[in-house]
């Protein structure tokens, strides 16, 4: 049976529920041919797998043959990672930023490899972890902070420095063998983590790091980190003390609010300048009240320890002393030390989360609003502030970075003045409006949540009035008359020949700007690894007939790159397959030869009229 392979997965995931689980014989798995189908199936539509390896080779001809190639040399154990081509990308800032680029055959192999993985470590791994996992992201990270955080007084923002590159392959490999007994697996990690680079033409190897850009390098880390988030859960039960229902007061601000009741109930027979003095002294209790935590936070009190981790970023937040937090900052970073790590200490600052904000995954955090939530209270003639119950974690957009972002990749200049943007000044207007508004709507998704989300208006401004201004420098025109033919929303119409509207592009302008706190962005967990993956397997093409000609010789997968946003660039064949909206096609050897040598450039669409339906 085909789904054999799927079942013997979603098996191991049911098991290794349970953290004592070992796992034996689990490199057969990378003898099923259905395994591959489904981890191509997953990756092929990514443009980055159609930049070409250190050999040169794309996702480009990818076959059954190439899988069941890879099977022999799985067999024999003589499958070897081919190292990828290091990269530089330049970066908005001038600078550039390192990116490794792996062969196809390892990144289909690696995706099996994810998959076996992910079964086995992913059922134990901590609820505080939502980097790199299914139905986890940023935002689900953020959300926990948003429901958890309240009352937190201190806040530690963790920073590992170089975190990925550091990794021990020793140490990773000796959490690895707790879960799994099965040498030749091992092995085949061991394979992918020495796999190393080319760069320039010269070979490095692989001594210590997950590999940059490998499909495995994003849960080996988690499992490396995994460590982490046990230590700092077993710090959290030794120092959280106390019972939610039973906070003891703060003998201090007990005092101060006795002292206030006892004055409220006096004014009231004082007069003059005693009654001044009274409501004074009221109103320097209130003030100092808004400062002190109601709540005892010693040793003796109600402590409670809160941690969240993103990948290599994390935090932890402290309802309780700040020696508390310096100890747990220096615990943590005693086990990173043992584990091979460092922790940048100046840069894992310790913030009061209610007087200062502390960063997190882009956001800036603090608990209880930026001036305290009070009320004012009229008693007996006087009238005093008094702060209302509740110290709730809020978060606001950075704006200021998000403007100096913006400067750095051309958006506006250094005083966040909208600026043309000379790179996609020849690009057609309908493509400056579709990728300026790409970016708004990105970080506008993203910042869905914050407090205050009419902060964001700056950067809404700056970017429609920046897309206003490349389109004014392309057509040698001025901003106002942009907005006077595109409208607020710089529409943009593409007609064909009979004068009728085929596409149209608007900048995404938010016109309402209420506060959404509560609208995170959070997927489910995908713990149904058997459907979704003989769903791929069912509409894969790999070992259809040509779509062209029906033949079965040597058919393997024709890829294009990213085609929807090249505007007139895409000609030939590859104009076909956008008008079809397909990047990848089954054809036999024959066929391959002839796209590639441009016979088919100019055929007419109607003789396609079956690649359609084939492909679908």
């Amino acid at each position: 049976m085909q789904n054999k392979s799927f079942i013997r997965i979603e098996t191991l995931r049911k098991a290794n529920a349970d953290p004592n689980f070992v796992n034996d014989r689990i490199y057969r798995l990378m003898f099923k041919e259905d395994l591959y189908i489904a981890a191509y199936e997953k990756i092929k539509s990514k443009p980055g797998n159609m930049t070409a390896g250190n050999d040169g080779t794309t996702l480009d001809e990818f076959s059954i043959r190439t899988i069941r190639n890879i099977i022999d040399k799985m067999r024999d154990e003589s499958f070897a990672f081919r190292g990828a081509r290091r990269v530089l990308i330049p970066k908005a800032n001038g600078k550039t930023r390192e990116l490794s680029v792996a062969p196809p055959t390892d990144k289909v192999v690696q995706e099996v490899m994810r998959m076996i993985l992910e079964a086995i470590f992913e059922p134990t791994f901590s609820d505080n972890s939502h980097g790199f996992r299914s139905g986890r992201s940023c935002h689900t990270a953020l959300k926990q902070i948003r429901e958890q955080w309240s009352g937190v007084t201190w806040v530690i923002e963790g920073d590992i420095k170089g975190c990925f590159d550091n990794i021990s392959h020793e140490k990773l490999v000796t959490q690895l063998e707790t879960r799994i007994k099965d040498e030749r697996f091992v092995n085949l990690i061991r394979k992918s983590l020495k796999a190393g680079y080319f760069d320039k033409g010269a070979y490095f190897s692989g001594t210590i790091g997950t590999p940059q850009g490998s499909i495995i390098s994003p849960i080996l880390a988690n499992i490396f980190l995994h460590q982490l988030d046990r230590k700092v859960e077993g710090l959290i039960q030794e120092h959280e003390m106390g019972k939610e229902d039973k906070k003891a007061l703060n003998p201090a601000y007990r005092k101060l609010l006795s002292r206030r009741s006892y004055l409220q109930g006096k004014i009231a027979r004082l007069e003059g300048t005693e009654r001044e003095a009274a409501i004074a002294e009221i109103r320097a209790i209130s003030n100092a009240s808004l400062q002190m935590s109601p709540t005892l936070v010693s040793d003796n009190g109600f402590i409670r320890v809160k941690y969240v981790r993103y990948a290599d970023d994390w935090v932890v937040g402290i309802n309780g002393p700040k020696h508390l937090a310096e100890k747990l900052r220096a615990e943590i970073g005693e086990h990173l030390s043992t584990a091979g790590l460092e922790l940048s200490l100046e840069k894992t600052h310790i913030r009061h989360a209610k007087t200062e904000k502390a960063k997190f995954l882009g956001t800036s955090l603090r608990v209880g609003s930026e001036k305290p939530k009070i009320m004012k209270v009229i008693r007996n003639g006087a009238v005093f502030r008094k702060r209302v119950a509740g110290w709730t974690p809020i978060m606001y957009a950075p704006v200021r970075e998000l403007v100096e972002k913006l400067h750095a990749k051309g958006f506006c200049n250094s005083k966040g003045e909208p600026t043309a943007i000379n790179k996609w000044i020849l690009l057609d207007d309908i493509q400056i409006v579709e990728q300026v508004g790409a970016v708004w709507r990105g970080i506008s998704n993203y910042y869905s949540f914050v407090d205050r989300f009419s902060m964001l208006t700056r950067i809404q401004y700056i970017l429609q009035h920046a897309a206003a201004k490349t389109m004014a420098a392309k057509h040698r025109s001025s901003r106002s008359k942009i907005f006077s033919k595109h409208g607020a929303s710089l529409r943009v119409r593409v007609k064909n020949a009979a004068g009728e509207v085929i596409r149209q592009v608007e900048f995404p302008l938010i016109r309402k700007w209420a506060s959404s706190p509560n609208r995170f962005k959070t997927g489910t967990v995908d713990v149904n690894f058997l459907e979704r993956n003989l769903r791929l397997r069912t509409r894969s093409k790999l070992g259809s007939p040509c779509v062209i000609c029906a033949s079965d010789d040597r058919v393997a997968m024709h890829h294009v790159k990213h085609i929807r946003k090249l505007g007139q660039e895409v000609k030939g064949f590859t104009r076909v397959l956008a008008i079809l909206n397909r990047k990848q096609i089954p054809v036999c050897h024959e066929c391959h030869h002839k796209i590639h040598r441009g016979k088919y450039d100019g055929i007419s669409l109607n003789q396609f009229s079956l690649l359609h339906v084939a492909a679908a």
